[in-house]
């Protein structure tokens, strides 16, 4: 008897999606965070320069 055995490997949306290289999505962190601490600064200096009284 020859039984073969037939697997069906269920690919997820998931991994159909995400494909990314691991340098990319440090590249991309590193992008996002450099961009909100600018936002971040902005802000800062914003309120300490435009609400002295608080």
């Amino acid at each position: 008897m020859n039984n073969n055995i037939q697997t069906q490997k269920s690919i997820s949306t998931w991994d159909m999606m995400v494909h990314a290289p691991i340098k990319k999505v440090v590249k991309f962190g590193l992008i996002c965070t450099g961009i909100g601490v600018v936002i971040g600064i902005g802000l800062g200096a914003f309120i300490v320069l435009e609400m002295p009284g608080v």
